[in-house]
């Protein structure tokens, strides 16, 4: 009969720094977390036909800090969210931004991101953008 121990062992040792590092990473912030406003809209390609994968990108072009993101959905549709200590929170952070569209990778990772032409500008409420990609 083989002995188990040793696997069981290193399972629960595993499990244990994983538990530890998610404790880590949890503790509070000392700094408030930044407000954020709704940003969602459609991506369509130059044919009006919405972009059903990928990822789109926002990037504030005075402050590197400041960008939010979002998975394109199979509609064509997009909601942001932004990353601040490792938290997620829906929306952006007011301002102007940059946007650039990262298609999904095929086996062969051919594709390239695509900047679009446009300057985004995020204001208190919710913000809706129709962005048409010309490529």
């Amino acid at each position: 009969m083989k002995d188990h121990r040793p696997f069981i062992l290193t399972k629960t040792c595993c499990l244990f720094v994983c538990v530890a590092l998610w404790l880590v990473g949890c503790g509070g912030s000392s700094k408030p977390l930044p407000e954020t406003f709704v940003v969602k809209g459609n991506l369509k390609d130059k044919a009006d036909s919405p972009i059903t994968d990928g990822m789109i990108v926002f990037q504030s072009p005075k402050n590197a800090e400041h960008a939010s993101q979002a998975e394109i959905q199979s509609d064509g549709s997009f909601q942001l969210f932004t990353l601040v200590e490792g938290q997620r929170i829906d929306g952006a952070r007011p301002g102007e931004y940059r946007a650039t569209f990262f298609p999904k990778m095929s086996e062969a990772q051919t594709e390239v991101p695509l900047e679009i032409d446009e300057t985004f500008t995020v204001k208190s409420g919710d913000n809706v953008f129709e962005i048409k990609l010309k490529n």
